[in-house]
């Protein structure tokens, strides 16, 4: 992959060339100032310079030279930084479509190593900190690179002074704010990693306040959070500090150049100094060069800020799905129209573990096949699976007919419908929230209703005083679980998708909306379309058509509810063990 760096130095070259040009002009200008002042104030005196650049009839010639010369040397400079900035801008445009192309890309098990807290600190703070580079590095390098190498060479030839003494001075200031800009950019560095740590801590705590209070540790998650937020605050005040240090240094450094400065002249000049190069040496040094050494700290700091951004978007745009290279003994088959899917030889690993292994399946059109198993056995990344959301390896898989490895992520999921077992709410309306869709037309309020009512949720009885108007809250948090279920099976029949992938979604209902989901929406209004049930409820398995059992990542055994309990002595186990986990689970709410 195209580092990032080289990304950022080289695209639009040509602008990159501009801001350049734009900066030289500005300190050539501004170099320019000082000698129309040196011929300005030697003309007025009568002095005889020894060097003439310009020569005019009029003393106010020389004032407007100077005027125009430093005000187009600021008009230049603030062009540069309106350059720079809009070339940051661009760049952050495009480091956050890649990032945001990246996430959506991660499938869920590569995403399971990154915390959320990650992602938003990459959102919100390293972009902007990669284009650092751009907007502050760039400009203030140019503006402070150019007068630092004019800026000697304009005093040795204004007063026939050799160059080593201002150079040595300016190696040794250089030397140290490049260490103090180091010190600042490791600040800096752990601002944004404690930062990005703090916001994972706050965003569990938030996404789990109502359990983490049920169960008293509120106390514990806040401890750490707090104990994050202090060791991110020393290190805030380490930065302001070691940042104060560096102004400091910048402010007075100038005062010692213009001693140097003077010192060479006194010792070194071979000539004897008019007024008007003794006021063109203090400009030179006392004003020229003094927003170049105060940059100079910061230049370094943004440059290593930056490189750091540079390289945590780096880290995370070189994470790659996880794969498998396990394989399979059998015998691809072509795409049936008559199947809905057909899968031969699906493998899974993440993090070297075996998930699923040589799993393949035959669903046919309107089917209605329960999978089954113990918890751990593979069921629903085997539903993640068929979805493309994981690192599967397929030897065949065909939808319909057609061969996913011929067609995009985004059709093969168009033919899915999919409700895991916490159904996702957003903070929206009831309305929004069934239709996926935020402002939705009052048009479709009926479509709605109707999918409500076959998803049990019934609005004049529900805790929704406000109908389909009613405001979720985020993360459902007014919904109970239940509801939350209900209100997933009424987004996936609103948007009628061929085939419905349902992940254990009835865990949270009672037994009397469980019959009524069955008889009027998975065996009424879906009674024509494919159906995969993830289920632990054995009242579901005399329902479906078809069982699937699976164990250890494979399936072991398939066919109905019956068939099943004659032939296979684990499933008969399986089954008894669910059975009295249920009645466990029951007497234990009875008695409560």
């Amino acid at each position: 992959m195209k580092s990032l760096f080289a990304e950022v130095v080289f695209t639009r070259l040509h602008a990159r060339f501009t801001i350049l040009a734009c900066s030289l002009i500005a300190a050539v200008l501004g170099l320019l100032g000082p000698f129309f002042q040196k011929e300005f104030i030697d003309q007025l005196t009568g002095t005889d310079s020894r060097l003439h650049f310009f020569q005019f009839d009029h003393t106010l010639a020389y004032i407007l030279g100077a005027f125009f010369c430093i005000l187009l040397a600021q008009a230049f400079t603030q062009l540069t930084n309106f350059l720079s900035v809009r070339e940051a801008l661009y760049m952050q445009k495009v480091f956050a479509k890649r990032l945001y192309d990246k996430t959506l890309n991660l499938r869920v098990d590569t995403m399971s190593g990154r915390p959320v807290g990650e992602i938003v600190s990459l959102y919100a703070t390293d972009v902007q900190g990669a284009t650092v580079f751009l907007d502050q590095t760039l400009p203030a390098g140019a503006s402070m690179l150019f007068p630092l190498i004019l800026a000697p060479f304009a005093i040795s030839l204004l007063f026939d002074v050799p160059l080593w003494p201002t150079i040595a001075v300016m190696l040794a200031i250089s030397c140290l704010n490049t260490f103090m800009a180091f010190r600042q950019s490791r600040f800096f560095f752990n601002f944004k990693q404690l930062a990005a740590e703090r916001i994972g801590l706050v965003n569990e705590w938030i996404q789990n306040i109502r359990t983490i209070r049920i169960l008293s540790w509120t106390h514990y998650f806040e401890k750490n959070i707090f104990a994050k937020r202090v060791v991110e605050t020393r290190n805030r005040v380490s930065m302001v500090t070691n940042g104060q240090m560096m102004n400091s240094i910048a402010t007075s450094i100038t005062f010692f150049l213009n001693a140097v400065a003077l010192a060479s002249l006194v010792f070194y000049s071979k000539h004897q100094v008019t007024s008007g190069e003794l006021l063109a040496l203090l400009w030179i040094v006392g004003v020229f060069l003094t927003r170049p050494f105060r940059q100079m700290p910061w230049f370094f700091t943004f440059g290593f800020d930056s490189w750091t951004s540079l390289r945590r978007l780096e880290d995370y745009f070189s994470t790659r799905n996880n794969t498998t290279a396990d394989s399979s003994e059998n015998t691809p088959v072509e795409g049936q129209d008559t199947y809905a899917l057909q899968v031969r030889g699906l493998n899974l690993t993440v993090s070297q573990r075996r998930i699923l292994r040589n799993v393949s399946l035959d669903v046919a059109h309107g089917e209605f096949v329960a999978v089954v198993g113990e918890v751990g056995a593979g069921k629903s990344m085997l539903l993640l699976s068929l979805l493309k959301e994981t690192g599967a390896r397929f030897e065949s898989y065909y939808l319909t007919g057609k061969n996913t490895e011929q067609i995009s992520v985004d059709e093969v999921r168009s033919h899915f419908a999919y409700v895991p077992q916490e159904g996702f709410i957003m903070n929206a309306t009831l309305r929004e929230n069934v239709a996926f869709i935020y402002d939705i037309e009052a048009e479709r309020d009926s479509m709605v209703e109707e999918s409500l009512r076959l998803a049990q949720f019934d609005l004049s009885t529900e805790r929704v005083e406000k109908g389909l108007n009613t405001e979720i809250g985020e993360r459902g948090v007014n919904l109970s679980g239940g509801q939350r279920q209900r209100v997933g099976l009424a987004r996936v029949h609103y948007h009628e998708a061929p085939i419905m992938l349902l992940d254990d979604c009835l865990s949270a209902v009672d037994v009397d909306t469980e019959q009524k989901l069955f008889e009027q929406l998975l065996l009424g209004a879906w009674a024509d379309r494919t159906r995969i049930l993830v289920t632990h409820r054995l009242s579901a398995l005399n329902r479906v058509d078809r069982i699937l059992f699976m164990e250890e990542g494979q399936i072991i055994d398939s066919g109905t509810f019956e068939e099943l309990l004659a032939r296979s002595e684990k499933f008969r186990a399986y089954t008894t063990s669910v059975a009295k986990e249920a009645a466990g689970k029951k007497a234990e709410a009875a008695h409560v």
